[in-house]
């Protein structure tokens, strides 16, 4: 029992998380000194189990890796649907804020399309990224340091590209608009189409932390996230062309081809732009740069081998 005792405190001092599993008396200490002790549920005695904070059922050790599986999964989630609504919320006011500052008259989105986007766009989308399956190579990764931050400094830099590029375009489609000659009915629409729809870009994207959705796996997997798209696609068409629900509630009128075009093409850009920033990330990673904080602390803000 001692051995164990040591072998357990050993790793926890090289700061691991160190899992211990027992099924006897004399492994009681060590499944107590471990961060997640695992008990048998059918073999183990009750002194073990009482020790432990997790009982394997099935006594089976392939459940573990499973068990840690979905836990990156979850996490891996977790972190999507941050990087989905996090940009949306953002853009939402600084669209206003930037486009009052560029010159606007008046407001590029009126507060009723503000609050359908807070409360319509970013639930339904970031919904779709709280039901993803696991990422092919998911097991292939390094386990997360311990103290990690949820929002590290590559996903905030994804947050603050994302909410860029969508403050960007929706406040640039408006300008574009304007300068044909569109009233402020048919540029508010043209505002809240454009954020949304690039909402929708940054949802895919953000479907795959590590892999490339310029492929196949981005029509798979999830069909929730179809379904999610088809409902925001449909309510954006609802609103935008029916009478008493653009006019009056939310500020707008309906669009043309040219407007749609527009909405479309800071669609692609924004799905591009997402993509790229993935893409040279991936390439930093093979190069062997720390390009998911594995070795960065979260407490001292300084990479772990500084620390002291």
């Amino acid at each position: 029992p001692q051995n164990k005792i040591q072998i357990v405190k050993a790793l926890q001092c090289r700061g691991e998380v160190c899992s211990m599993t027992g099924d006897g008396v004399n492994d009681a200490p060590a499944l107590k000194a471990a961060d997640m002790g695992v008990a048998m549920g059918k073999e183990g005695t009750d002194v073990a189990r009482e020790a432990s904070e997790m009982i394997l059922a099935d006594d089976n050790f392939a459940t573990i890796v499973g068990a840690v599986r979905e836990g990156r999964v979850v996490w891996d989630n977790l972190r999507k649907v941050l990087l989905i609504n996090t940009p949306i919320n953002n853009a939402q006011g600084m669209s206003v804020l930037f486009g009052i500052l560029c010159g606007l008259e008046d407001t590029p989105l009126t507060p009723i399309q503000v609050l359908y986007c807070n409360l319509i766009c970013a639930v339904t989308l970031g919904f779709v990224a709280a039901v993803e399956p696991a990422e092919d190579g998911i097991m292939k990764k390094a386990p997360r340091r311990v103290g990690k931050r949820i929002i590290g400094r590559f996903l905030l830099l994804r947050i603050v590209i994302a909410t860029v590029v969508l403050v960007a375009s929706t406040v640039g489609s408006v300008f574009w608009v304007q300068a044909k000659g569109y009233n402020l009915e048919e540029m508010r629409a043209q505002a809240l189409n454009t954020l949304s729809f690039g909402a929708i870009s940054v949802t895919l994207s953000a479907r795959f932390a590590y892999n490339s959705s310029f492929h196949p796996r981005l029509f798979r997997g999830n069909v929730l996230c179809w379904w999610s798209v088809g409902i925001m696609a449909g309510l954006q068409i609802f609103i935008t062309y029916t009478p008493g629900v653009n006019e009056t509630i939310f500020g707008m009128s309906g669009m043309d081809g040219l407007q749609w075009s527009i909405v479309c093409l800071f669609m692609v850009v924004t799905f591009v732009v997402m993509e790229f920033e993935k893409m040279i990330r991936r390439y930093l990673s093979s190069l062997g740069e720390d390009t998911d904080d594995m070795e960065y602390n979260a407490t001292l803000d300084m990479p772990l081998e500084r620390r002291k």
